[in-house]
């Protein structure tokens, strides 16, 4: 064990003999003088300690992270939060040693390690680390901590809108590009951050184009560098990063997330990692034992992993040509709901047989769908209309439509122009209909619009739409929505950094909230009936916001790693657990590839989940 660095020689043996160890701190001390280490062991069972600062305070909120060897049983990474006293738990038992190699470690923003102090024995493992705060920021805030130097919000929403669809901006390979433009040492600067910001601004709408047109390019065929998602309006974008991406960008200070944190010593969160190659996009859990199901946009499978066991395996989606699996929904039987990326194909998998079934979506006329998200209910589970038929938006017809699983009958309805944004659609090439609910009485279904700031309702019975309403800024980018059991209707806003709340009954607009980060980019909001409270997943700053509609309130769970990005947030219905993934679309995208469990450690659903028994929580204290 190393004491502090900069510190007396004596500072390590010190701080051992304050952790009240196994052996006598008589002991503790010879064995730090000698170099002896207390980590020759053969199990060591549970992991615990504390997190104190330099003075010997503790430190609440800080998280503790163990990186597990591959091959371990279970998550790849599980991480959990200090309470107030300072002090921390694993939530379950660890077959592997723990010792002085062992990647376990602690972080926190405004914070660095300086020492980790590990005293164990057969059974348990202890671990002190020791934090000292610090100005840079730069381990640990998230990529929207930077945008915080664009002050003109429409210029940071249309920034957010074109820029942060399929990764974080500007995460560290964007930085380090930043430092690389100021490492030349050019003769014009300007010119060279310019000429250089251009360049990569080509190179992503190339990226863009090929990960978009990957289901219907032929062999051989050119790529279209300014197809779908392509940066139209490249000038400004340029212009943007040139003037605020203008340093190295190896320094920030006096990022604040903006709300309390929420984590207490009871969170944790386990991470699943998938090996590459692959682009993980949703994840649910459902089945007995239970099991993550992962959507790999890059491929025709669903991934499978057994979440006591961390095995992995891969439900092939049975057809012929690229689907690209996108957005899942479970339903209320245990079955899977699969979308996909590039085509008009449905899908259904039941996890337990293994067994699929798939239609392939044809409207009236022959015509091809571009089908995104199936209607979901408060409980976000898939809700058909009172004749079991299934609705959908429709990415590439802007409009909505259903299906019959019966039958394979398809229709869809064309949304309605907004006449105030009719030429403000152009910005991003369709104003595509996005997210999707239905009401309780599964009468209606409600849609956004990604490209033009609008959303809407239609009434399936009388086959006429409600609305459009059209939102302040076109640049909102309303992306995935939720519906409360009193259709009460929220809207994630990415371009803006908000959440809308929306009264369907009343036809009125309740409030729109800003994120306590702006920057942050919300994908989307998760209905939560137990705890009656919105989840709202961010793209751009490694954080789950919550926010409370009876007092306004949001608070933050931060998340243990950078890029972080975030699609769907789903909740088990058991236990109350948040389930999700980091959803870095494109596979050359260097984020983590991790499906997730958290559990927000609040004691609010009356089972608790177990890892080690997760098909049968055990019932909450």
């Amino acid at each position: 064990m190393q004491g502090f660095k900069q510190s007396p020689p004596f500072t390590g043996m010190l701080w051992k003999m304050l952790l009240t160890p196994r052996v006598s701190p008589a002991f503790a001390g010879l064995a730090l003088l000698a170099g002896i280490s207390f980590s020759q062991i053969t199990n060591a069972g549970s992991i615990a300690g504390q997190v104190l600062d330099a003075n010997g305070n503790a430190l609440s909120g800080i998280q503790v992270i163990y990186t597990r060897e591959p091959g371990a049983k279970g998550a790849s990474v599980v991480t959990v939060f200090s309470a107030v006293d300072g002090s921390y738990s694993f939530p379950e038992t660890f077959a592997e040693r723990i010792n002085n190699d062992s990647n376990i470690i602690a972080r926190g923003l405004g914070y660095q390690q300086i020492d980790r102090l590990v005293d164990t024995d057969r059974r348990s493992a202890q671990l002190t680390f020791v934090m000292q705060s610090v100005t840079n920021q730069v381990d640990v805030a998230p990529a929207s901590a930077w945008l915080g130097r664009i002050e003109d919000r429409q210029e940071k929403a249309d920034f957010v809108m074109n820029c942060i669809d399929c990764h974080q901006v500007p995460a560290s390979e964007v930085r380090d590009y930043a430092r690389a433009i100021d490492d030349v040492h050019a003769a014009q600067p300007e010119l060279a951050r310019r000429q250089s910001w251009d360049s990569i601004v080509k190179y992503m709408n190339f990226l863009s184009a090929w990960e978009f047109s990957r289901g219907g390019r032929a062999e051989g065929a050119e790529i279209d560098a300014q197809a779908v998602y392509a940066v139209e309006n490249s000038a400004e974008v340029i212009d943007v990063l040139t003037t605020y991406f203008n340093d190295r960008m190896d320094h920030i200070e006096g990022y604040d997330r903006g709300a309390p944190l929420i984590a207490t010593s009871d969170t944790a969160i386990w991470e699943y990692e998938v090996p590459e190659p692959n682009a993980i996009r949703e994840a649910v859990m459902l089945g007995d034992p239970a099991m993550l199901l992962a959507a790999d946009v890059n491929a025709n499978r669903i991934v499978g992993i057994d979440v006591r066991t961390g095995r992995q395996q891969n439900f092939e989606v049975p057809t012929d040509y690229l689907i690209a699996p996108h957005s899942l929904h479970r339903s209320s039987n245990g079955e899977l709901w699969v979308t996909p990326l590039f085509n008009d194909r449905v899908a259904k998998l039941n996890p337990q047989s293994g067994e699929w079934q798939t239609w392939r979506l044809k409207t009236s006329t022959g015509g091809g769908v571009g089908i995104h998200d199936l209607s979901f209910s408060s409980e976000h589970e898939l809700l058909s209309d009172a004749e079991g038929r299934v609705w959908f938006s429709d990415i590439g017809n802007r409009a909505v439509g259903f299906f019959d699983p019966v039958n394979g009958e398809t229709r869809i309805w064309n949304t309605p122009v907004a006449e105030s944004r009719a030429n403000d659609s152009a910005l991003y090439g369709t104003a595509s209909v996005y997210g999707l609910v239905m009401t309780s009485d599964r009468k209606e279904v409600w849609y956004s619009q990604l490209g033009n700031g609008v959303f809407g309702g239609f009434n399936i019975d009388t086959e006429e739409f409600i609305g459009p309403f059209v939102l302040p800024d076109p640049n909102t980018g309303p992306r995935r929505i939720t519906i409360s059991g009193d259709d009460i209707m929220y809207l994630a806003l990415y371009g803006t950094g908000q959440i809308a709340e929306f009264d369907i009954k009343k036809r009125e607009m309740i409030a729109i909230h800003d994120l306590p980060d702006i920057g942050a980019a919300p994908y989307s909001v998760t209905w939560d009936s137990v705890r009656q409270v919105v989840w709202v997943a961010t793209a751009n700053a490694d954080v789950i916001y919550r926010f409370d509609p009876a007092t306004r309130a949001f608070g933050v769970l931060p998340l243990p790693r950078e890029q972080s990005f975030l699609r769907m947030i789903d909740i088990d219905p058991a236990s109350g657990v948040l389930v999700s993934s980091y959803a870095n679309i494109v596979e050359n995208v260097n984020g983590p590839r991790m499906a997730l469990i958290i559990e927000p450690g609040d004691g609010a659903y009356p089972v608790r989940f177990s890892m080690e028994n997760a098909s049968a929580p055990t019932p909450a204290e």
